[in-house]
């Protein structure tokens, strides 16, 4: 049993909180009387507690809520685009092929390109493999050099095909 300096009370040694320093190694205190002073003295310095999660978010180097909804704002892809970005990263990953920041480049802009192409002509494009990932004859690679930006209609007639079917056999 111990007395709480603050209500006067003999309650049970469980209901202090430890502390290393005090002999019995127990604040004076009891745990409701600890929990009524801190909510006295957060009413009475409402301020203190912003100014440390300001100084924490600083420090972190976060933005804050107003800063992100802006840039969010300002960088809006859309469900769309960031599914089609995370199918290319998936897609790099399971064929154990070294994503390099060309390549991560590339397909950003050309996810750029789409959407802004769609956006003038109206109509869908895609992004295309020029030599098809899968295909009798041969396999092309889901880099930087091997993607274009096409109409969906043209897309989806070409399939798997290699492109050399829709250029001119002359050679121009």
């Amino acid at each position: 049993m111990k007395k709480c300096i603050r209500c006067g009370t003999e309650k049970d040694i469980s209901m202090f909180h430890k502390h290393k320093e005090m002999k019995d190694g127990h604040l004076n205190k009891c745990k409701t009387c600890v929990v009524s002073c801190i909510a006295e003295w957060r009413k009475q310095n409402p301020d203190v507690r912003k100014i440390e999660h300001e100084k924490n978010r600083i420090k972190l180097g976060k933005k804050t809520r107003k800063q992100y909804l802006e840039d969010r704002a300002k960088n809006a892809k859309g469900r769309k685009t960031v599914n089609l970005e995370h199918s290319h990263k998936r897609r790099m990953q399971k064929e154990r092929h070294k994503s390099t920041e060309l390549d991560s480049f590339v397909f950003e802009e050309a996810v750029r390109l789409k959407d802004l192409r769609k956006e003038k002509t109206k109509i869908v494009w895609h992004i295309d493999h020029i030599v098809p990932l899968n295909h009798k004859d041969a396999c092309g690679l889901h880099n930087a050099f091997n993607l274009q930006v096409v109409p969906a209609k043209w897309n989806l007639k070409k399939s798997n095909k290699n492109m050399d079917t829709y250029f001119c056999k002359k050679g121009y």
